[in-house]
């Protein structure tokens, strides 16, 4: 007989109390809580800053974080393939190939994959733990379209198409023709299920104290909010649904509180649209016998609420049978026999603190060298003094009564002994964490008197620990979660899809896939041993072409094994397909049609014809020796006929080249003569020209002057004649008065 529900809820309460994670276990949240708070920079807590002193923090932990990142993501995440199912069996090779191509297909393109390895690495790194959830999505998608002015026909094949309701509809009749149309309003409803692979925030994961893995765990929790219309979407009881209590508005948890640097668990709680109500879910994992029968089984239970009431479904409790615990975890550091191991926040909090009080007081010692303190004697101090010096303005006056009563406290500098602290300190980190300077880009400095292989040793060193953490997640976390993935989409997918899988398009039946517990994670070291890895590869590209042309009898080297050397080779240089540069031996005959020839004897593809034998090497070498020869013997009488008749076309050459200088030559002596006898009749047209223009100069200069006499002799003889007219009337005047004097005595 089942549990009653308030057995299986007392239970779960028991399992949820004795668990490690979520808020109930003060220690790993404030232990998270702190790590995230330092990658945020805020160390408010463990070193507060007292006023007017240096705030600054020092940001070690975001800084080795986000060093590791790029590497640890180029290493799963810069190729199409993370992780390679192996084959159980000769025959079943083509299988394991194709399910590993669509199980890396269905995490990377239908998936987030990139942004949930970011999320389970980055988890990992900063907070002991990452985890990710593998479960099957199945729902229904629905779409509201609305069409206007619809005829019969068209409504008609709108209303009769699959899984599509009618919600509104409103019929139109043209009064003059007649004609009807139609405006309706549809849902259209599409059932989808997907394997998803999702990021679970730490704070929200628990398991048993007593586990030493997820596998081994015989209790898991998973706690997040949904919203009301979600839970009843699902199916979940409405009234049950409706009756509980809404998720806390402001959050409780410190994990979440450090994380939440923008408000955004911050809300009202209660609010006015009561489907986007926030409802506490938990999903409890859990071996009990829940059937009393004696035999215990993994089962999955749903919860709502902080007094986690077991939800219901179809009027029964959400009680299902489950065959695993759909959990993913890994961790940088492991700590053996234990689930949580170390980050990397971890390693370097302490380094962070000390670091942040070097860099504070030598910002304090630096403040005190521009703001040193002043001693002041009161027998030189004005009434005025210690006013001026509260006022820290640069320039400013201070008063004193005498020369010398001010003098400033000297300052100790402590850079000296700072900063070799600081440098130590980072050295520390380095070793620490592996996160090193020489790992992001080495100093142009260091490289000058050392060798390549100082330089390559170097650099492998550098990168030894973030190599062994790649190799810790792709051997645990990275490793369950595709196990998780190809389970769930064996047992859940009942469909055949047909998906492009290198550059071919396929069907997949995954209810005919095999239960697969051997994987290899198919992950690189970062970029310089991708190159590395290429280089070996080509050197192996090398003795096989050897072998090869060693002489037929040797074996050693088949097309497929030379197939295989060339496909890796262009994996590694970072090319997602080899189809487009080489064609793989085995593949069928190809008609002109683009398909695969059908052999009638045995109804399978038919095989491509095996390439004829190849001659022996040192025939070819003999035959190749005497064209060699030949064409030796041919080139050089070739060479010989053109070296004559260039000779013959250069004799040409200078001849015509000589005759066209001597008409050249000619043609130059007959120009300056031209020149010449052109010159002689200028200047003589120059000359007549001068001789002209002084002549008729002379001839104007000359006519001037006779103008001038003849004017001058004119006016001469105007003179003279005014003068003798002059005389004239004086000599008459005199005679006048002679004959008056007379006349005038005898009166």
């Amino acid at each position: 007989m089942p549990m009653t529900d308030s057995e299986l809820k007392a239970l779960l309460q028991a399992e949820r109390s004795a668990s490690l994670g979520g808020p109930l276990n003060s220690d790993l949240s404030t232990d998270r809580a702190k790590a995230m708070d330092y990658y945020n920079g805020d160390m408010s807590q463990d070193m507060p800053s007292a006023a007017g002193r240096s705030s600054a923090v020092s940001t070690d932990v975001l800084d080795t974080v986000e060093g590791l990142m790029p590497s640890l993501m180029e290493i799963f995440a810069g190729g199409d393939t993370v992780i390679r199912f192996e084959p159980v069996g000769e025959e079943d090779e083509k299988a394991a190939q194709q399910e590993t191509d669509y199980v890396n297909h269905v995490f990377m393109q239908k998936n987030t994959g990139f942004v949930t390895l970011y999320s389970f690495i980055k988890d990992s790194l900063l907070q002991k733990n990452g985890i990710v959830k593998v479960f099957w999505d199945k729902g229904e998608r629905r779409e509201r379209e609305t069409y206007l002015d619809q005829d019969d026909a068209t409504f008609a094949a709108l209303a009769s198409q699959p899984d599509t309701e009618v919600l509104e509809h409103t019929a139109h009749k043209d009064d003059e023709t007649g004609e009807v149309t139609h405006d309706v309003t549809l849902v259209r409803r599409a059932k989808y299920g997907c394997a998803k692979a999702v990021p679970v925030p730490p704070e929200e994961f628990g398991i048993s104290k007593s586990a030493r893995s997820i596998r081994e765990s015989t209790y898991c929790f998973h706690e997040t909010k949904k919203t009301q219309s979600d839970l009843i979407l699902q199916g979940f009881d409405e009234t049950q649904v409706k009756s509980l209590p809404t998720a806390a508005g402001m959050t409780t948890d410190q994990e979440q509180a450090a994380r939440d640097t923008v408000s955004e668990e911050s809300n009202p709680g209660d609010t006015a649209n009561k489907a986007s109500r926030l409802i506490l879910v938990t999903e409890h994992y859990v071996l009990m016998d829940y059937e009393d029968d004696g035999d215990p089984w993994l089962y999955k239970v749903t919860t709502g609420g902080g007094q986690l009431e077991v939800l219901k479904r179809d009027g029964k409790p959400d009680v299902e049978p489950v065959d695993v615990m759909p959990f993913a975890s890994m961790t940088p550091i492991i700590v053996t026999h234990r689930f949580f191991g170390k980050s990397i926040a971890d390693l370097v909090m302490d380094i962070q603190r000390i670091k942040t009080a070097l860099v504070r007081g030598s910002l304090d010692n630096v403040y005190l060298a521009n703001n040193q303190r002043i001693e002041v004697a009161e027998s030189h101090a004005h009434e005025k003094t210690l006013d001026d010096l509260l006022v820290n303005r640069p320039g400013a006056v201070v008063r004193t009564k005498s020369p010398g009563g001010i003098l400033p406290i000297p300052n100790q500098p402590i850079g000296n002994f700072v900063f070799p602290m600081i440098e130590y300190m980072d050295a520390t980190r380095e070793w620490r964490t592996g996160v090193t300077r020489q790992g992001q880009g080495i100093d142009p400095n260091a490289l000058q008197n050392i060798g390549e292989k100082a330089v390559l040793d170097a650099a492998n060193a550098a990168r030894a620990k973030t190599k062994l953490i790649a190799r810790i997640f792709a051997e645990t976390g990275v490793k369950d979660m595709f196990y998780l993935l190809h389970g769930c989409i064996r047992k859940n997918d009942k469909q055949v899809n047909t998906v492009k899988l290198r550059n071919k398009w396929v069907q997949i039946d995954p209810r005919a896939w095999k239960n697969r517990d051997d994987m290899t994670p198919n992950v690189g070291l970062g970029s310089g041993s991708r190159e590395q890895e290429a280089g070996l590869l080509m050197s192996l590209l090398n003795i096989q072409k050897e072998i090869v042309m060693s002489g037929p009898s040797q074996q050693l080297v088949t097309p497929r094994n030379l197939y295989n050397t060339i496909e890796k080779y262009i994996e590694r240089i970072g090319l997602k397909n080899a189809e487009p540069f080489i064609t793989d031996p085995d593949a069928p005959e190809m008609g002109p049609d683009g398909k695969p020839v059908i052999d009638p004897a045995t109804g399978q593809p038919k095989p491509k014809q095996p390439p004829q034998p190849q001659p022996d090497p040192e025939m070819i070498k003999a035959q190749t020796a005497v064209q060699m020869a030949q064409m030796q013997a041919q080139m050089d009488e070739k060479a010989d006929q053109r070296k004559a008749e260039i000779e013959k076309v250069q004799a040409q050459a200078d001849i015509a080249t000589n005759q066209q200088k001597l008409q050249m030559e000619a043609a130059k002596s007959e120009r300056e003569h031209q020149l010449k006898r052109e010159d002689m009749v200028f200047q003589h047209d120059l000359d007549m020209r001068k001789f002209q223009m002084e002549e008729a100069r002379k001839d104007r200069e000359h006519q001037q002057k006779m103008d001038l006499a003849r004017e001058q002799h004119h006016a001469s003889m105007q003179q003279t004649e005014m003068g003798m007219m002059a005389g004239q009337e004086a000599h008459k005047q005199k005679m006048e008065q002679a004959k008056a004097k007379p006349a005038n005595g005898s009166a």
